[in-house]
């Protein structure tokens, strides 16, 4: 498969809510955000979409009460005009908030596939990972516990922790790998089209609250998407403004598509 860049990649994810949602159903009013220490949400009536808050981000933070009355007044340009930025941000030096927005408004227009399963992208993970060689980019909660599974298993980070591997040796391990999760955050900090590029024969997951099912990224390379749905969005909105992690929150399920399973 020859290796396309992130500005393509991201431009493709943009082009998958024209493609998969009727114009005349997009939400054209300003949207709204909350904002918390590990996430950002953006919504429209019906539509909410999270994405994750890079580290390092110090702007302020827009919260939404669990009422859903703004305790700080932020609204945003439309859905559609925010999700159609995010290519702008394929490569950036100092990380904003700016991305996690545009991305989180990606994910409130795609639609949830009819064919994703309720299941946990870990849980793929080893149905199709158990006795290879495993990578995982991006140190999610569950690695410890499932680490003896594989024949060998690395988690590369940029903010490495006791164990991890430093991103920057991703060349090192991901060639040899036969199966890679990896997180949706590398959508917003330019890295997931360099990372498909060291790994063409490994199965890719990508996975997270960032992770949007957009099936262009089948096309790209990744071969299965573990993202959410939103069941409670006023659920959601208070935990992302209370500063929970994606794990601890309410009101949302965990889901995943297969490349096989599209049509």
């Amino acid at each position: 498969m020859q290796s396309i860049d992130q500005h393509t990649i991201l431009q493709a994810i943009v082009n998958d809510i024209h493609s998969l949602t009727p114009s005349a159903t997009l939400p054209a009013d300003d949207s709204r955000v909350a904002s918390g220490s590990h996430l950002v949400a953006v919504h429209v009536d019906s539509h909410l979409g999270l994405a994750s808050r890079l580290r390092g981000v110090a702007e302020p933070t827009p919260l939404l009460s669990a009422t859903n009355a703004p305790t700080e007044e932020r609204t945003l340009p439309p859905l559609t005009e925010l999700a159609a930025s995010l290519p702008g941000y394929a490569a950036q030096d100092t990380p904003t908030l700016a991305p996690s927005l545009a991305l989180a408004a990606v994910n409130a227009l795609l639609p949830v596939p009819d064919a994703a399963a309720d299941l946990k992208g870990q849980d793929l993970l080893l149905e199709y990972g158990a006795g290879k060689d495993a990578v995982v980019i991006g140190h999610f909660p569950f690695v410890n516990k499932i680490a003896k599974e594989f024949r060998s298993f690395h988690v590369l980070e940029k903010e490495p922790r006791p164990g991890d591997l430093h991103a920057d040796e991703a060349a090192t391990v991901l060639p040899s790998a036969g199966v890679v999760a990896v997180t949706g955050t590398t959508l917003l900090n330019g890295t997931l089209a360099g990372i498909l590029a060291l790994c063409p024969d490994a199965f890719v997951l990508l996975m997270g609250p960032s992770a949007p099912f957009a099936p262009s990224l089948f096309q790209a390379g990744v071969n299965a998407i573990a993202g959410n749905a939103i069941a409670d969005p006023d659920a959601v909105l208070a935990g992302v403004a209370a500063g929970l992690p994606y794990r601890r929150l309410d009101g949302v399920s965990s889901l995943t598509w297969l490349a096989t399973d599209v049509d």
